[in-house]
């Protein structure tokens, strides 16, 4: 209480510090009612608790900040603005929160729509019963609760946008794309720099196939959020790259891809998909480039990488190349599997058998049930012919199966 004594006396940082505790509590208050089921969130209550201990400080010391946003909760439950009023939310509000904490979401549902029938002036409870209907799937009564909110007459601006975007994200939830696109951009109308409506309706956009209006959306939600809002904007990127080329529109695919490497120059996926156009188009050595990119930004992705890369080197006549580059590429990451099965299949193509049989037992070394490695060495005794090993060799198999089968409950233990 010291503390929050010093803050508020401090007038020049009270109010950005107040906005920003109103606005934390009011996006946990929502996120978490919003939920299904409700998660905990000990910051619901950190926040509320820091709310209530302001407003008995700011009242006993007779020092009401007028208009200071922390009486969000308080303006938006009743119309009010005063530490009385908001002191009556907290008390309403204190049993839904329970609940929530509780993990009970039927009791605060219930105990939120006895709070809206206690009181018809309230607008908080309407907008949160609209987001716990909406998250549990019944769509149509959560749009019936938003639409009766706007033709309310006794809504203040910023109430009113807030019951527009839920209404949005009704439209979203239901499928209505079209419904949802004309919502959010009236909420854009009200407030340009909106990021929840900018971050939907660049998605929305996207899924109409509308991609210009899309990305123009989503370079507008970055400069308006910051980087940390950039992804919006490499995922419409990415998704008009794969519409483009799922309807052959290979050269817009491949600016596309162009443009969300720049943003993101370790996107796994868009490089994959550039390897692939180029090698539609013929371009081997271009392929090659994109896909060993895939390899270095992700190593787990050897497995489906690789034989695209031998395939390609095997077109250019450069076998023993691929081979070189998985020697490379063992080097620096030894224990990349993939890389060494690989290598192992392409010595055994070219009849390099000691070495094949080399490479799978350096994988059996780190891993003795790796199914695709005793795959790969059945094949390899098969060109062989040699049958002791192969009986040997499934005999093998078999154990590294046992030991990866699930174990089964004894049918004593189930007695």
């Amino acid at each position: 209480m010291r503390e929050l004594t010093r803050i508020i006396h401090e007038a020049p940082t009270a109010t950005a510090y107040l906005l920003d505790l109103a606005n934390d509590f009011r996006v946990c208050l929502f996120d978490v009612l919003g939920s299904q089921p409700p998660v905990p969130n000990a910051e619901i209550v950190h926040h509320f608790g820091h709310l209530h201990s302001l407003a008995t400080t700011l009242h006993e010391s007779s020092r009401l900040i007028t208009a200071v946003p922390w009486l969000w909760c308080a303006r938006l439950f009743r119309g009010g603005s005063s530490p009385e009023e908001f002191e009556e939310t907290g008390n309403a509000l204190a049993p839904v929160l329970s609940a929530v904490l509780e993990g009970e979401s039927e009791r605060a549902l219930r105990l939120l729509t006895e709070l809206a029938q206690r009181d018809a002036a309230a607008v908080l409870p309407y907008l949160l019963l609209g987001r716990m209907y909406r998250t549990r799937g019944d769509v149509a009564r959560a749009v019936k609760i938003h639409q009766s909110l706007l033709v309310r007459g006794d809504l203040d601006s910023e109430t009113r946008l807030r019951a527009l975007a839920e209404l949005a994200a009704d439209y979203e939830k239901a499928g209505f794309l079209q419904r949802a696109i004309a919502a959010y951009e009236e909420v854009l109308r009200c407030r340009s720099n909106h990021l929840q409506a900018l971050r939907a309706l660049a998605g929305l956009h996207a899924q109409a196939r509308n991609f210009p209006r899309a990305l123009q959306l989503a370079q507008r939600l970055r400069r308006t959020g910051g980087d940390r809002e950039r992804r919006c904007e490499i995922s419409v990127l990415l998704h008009w790259a794969e519409a483009a080329r799922s309807e052959g529109r290979d050269g817009e695919a491949r600016k596309a891809l162009k443009q969300t490497l720049r943003a993101d120059p370790r996107l796994v996926r868009a490089w994959l998909l550039l390897g692939d156009l180029e090698a539609e188009r013929g371009h081997k050595r271009a392929a090659l480039r994109a896909w060993r990119q895939v390899v270095e930004c992700d190593p787990r992705t050897g497995r489906e990488v690789y034989p695209r890369l031998a395939a390609t080197f095997a077109a250019l006549g450069r076998g023993r190349d691929f081979e070189i580059y998985l020697l490379r590429r063992l080097t620096a990451q030894p224990a990349d599997v993939s890389a060494r099965l690989a290598l192992a299949r392409s010595l055994a193509a070219r009849g390099e058998f000691a070495g094949a049989r080399a490479e799978l037992g350096r994988v059996f070394e780190r891993d003795l049930d790796n199914l695709e490695a005793h795959r790969a060495f059945g094949q390899l005794l098969l060109d062989q012919r040699d049958a002791a090993a192969m009986a040997k060799a499934y005999a093998e198999l078999l154990e590294a199966l046992d030991r990866q089968r699930p174990e089964t409950a004894s049918w004593e233990s189930l007695q």
